[in-house]
């Protein structure tokens, strides 16, 4: 972890600076540099629709220095609760994806009517 990023961490948890403004702090150290090549994914999406709908029921958008922070506290949770429902997600994948900052989809699930979506745009 770079010094920016743990400085930013340190000051969270002594409380100079809200879970808000550090988030919007890591975002802005993940962005390009000018000069840099194309632009880098910024978010970590995920949707759930149940029984067809076209709409979303969950709508979720997470800035990826967040996602990259909390991912650690979250993933042995996820992945328990896709594995009780039958669900084989790899959660390295995952994890490569939002290191990576490259739009891709990540997740694609369909059950019946309901379906899952998690990508990076």
């Amino acid at each position: 972890m770079n010094e920016e990023k743990l400085r930013i961490l340190k000051m969270l948890e002594g409380g100079k600076v809200s879970s808000v403004e550090a988030m919007g702090l890591l975002e802005a150290l993940g962005e390009p540099r000018s000069g840099g090549g194309g632009a880098r994914a910024r978010a970590l999406r995920i949707r759930v629709y149940e029984g067809g709908a076209v709409e979303p029921k969950v709508n979720v958008s997470i800035p990826l220095g967040w996602a990259k922070f909390m991912a650690p506290f979250m993933e042995s949770k996820i992945g328990a609760k896709l594995a009780d429902r039958g669900y084989n997600v790899d959660l390295d994948k995952i994890r490569d994806a939002i290191n990576g900052q490259e739009s891709m989809r990540i997740v694609d699930v369909q059950d019946g009517g309901d379906k899952v979506e998690i990508f990076i745009e």
